[in-house]
């Protein structure tokens, strides 16, 4: 996911000859399952969408956001997952597919580990989204501030852990992190009391920007694909890699929570308009017009 200047390593799309063999198969594996069961009983109707939507996750690897000396793309895993639903299990690899053949971004052998790495967490953006639009006070301006004020607590707290984790294990040769110090660091009163600000004034702008219902929802779903899969690539390389990659694992995981920053932005915007052009492609409700009463009457 960064720019050429630095190592394909740096990056949620694993680079072939990184992992184990066993690995690789597995992923394999896995992920041909996980498309199997996206694709089964498609219907006609559908591959249009599936198409399209991955076209946009192959389009947005070509979107690069600066981050210090390099940059890293967008992934739109969950947004893929709001529109498509278990189907994004079949988009996925399809636009992994393309990104490794026609840009260069992971390796073809290890395209059934980044599809589960990328796939689950649409997967799991489905399930939250589908789970928290259920809910009768979704769209009242209170329970957007606390998903606002959730994701950005959320998101602070990862920061600090990830960053703690890394200075705290950075010339650690241990297979498995030592979390003492992060949690030490993370769960500290102060360090609390400061998250907790934070994410009260990012709902408060939240509410003064008078943004759409539905984008602090989408917010909170983009943040959250994102950091699930820099999660799950963290774990892959630290438990699946040939060498020993843990410095790395965490440094590409504290890369990407800008990512998730922008990428939840993003998808909560695109949420926001197709709930009002297009509810349909999120299976979102329609609100049924009252009876004029002029019309009644006549």
């Amino acid at each position: 996911m960064f720019g050429c200047c630095l190592p394909p390593l740096f990056a949620v799309h694993v680079a072939d000859g990184v992992l184990a063999g066993s690995w690789v198969l597995g992923g394999w594996v896995v992920a041909g399952l996980l498309a199997f069961w996206g694709a089964w009983r498609i219907r006609d109707e559908e591959i249009p969408q599936v198409a399209l939507l991955t076209a946009a996750f192959f389009v947005a690897s070509l979107v690069h956001v600066p981050i210090g000396p390099t940059s890293a793309h967008l992934i739109l895993n969950g947004l893929l997952g709001v529109v498509l639903g278990r189907r994004a299990l079949l988009a996925v690899p399809l636009g992994l597919v393309l990104q490794a053949i026609l840009i260069g971004h992971g390796g073809l052998l290890t395209v059934g580990v980044n599809s589960v790495v990328m796939g689950v967490p649409a997967l799991l953006a489905w399930l939250l989204f589908a789970g928290l639009q259920r809910l009768p006070w979704l769209r009242s301006p209170w329970f957007g501030m606390v998903l606002i004020g959730g994701s950005t607590l959320l998101w602070v707290l990862s920061v600090v852990y990830s960053v703690s984790l890394l200075v705290s294990n950075w010339t650690s040769l241990l297979d498995v992190p030592d979390l003492r110090r992060a949690n030490e660091w993370t769960f500290a009163p102060l360090t609390l009391a400061a998250a907790a600000g934070m994410a009260g004034l990012a709902a408060w702008f939240e509410q003064r920007m008078r943004s759409a219902r539905e984008f602090p929802l989408g917010v909170l779903v983009g943040e959250f694909a994102v950091m699930a899969t820099a999660l799950l690539n963290c774990a892959v390389l630290l438990w699946g890699g040939q060498e020993h990659w843990q410095q790395l694992a965490l440094v590409v995981f504290v890369v990407h929570l800008p990512i998730a920053v922008v990428e939840g932005v993003v998808v909560g915007s695109a949420v926001g308009f197709l709930a009002q052009v297009k509810p349909a492609m999120l299976r979102w409700p329609v609100a049924q017009e009252a009876p004029c009463p002029v019309d009644s009457a006549l």
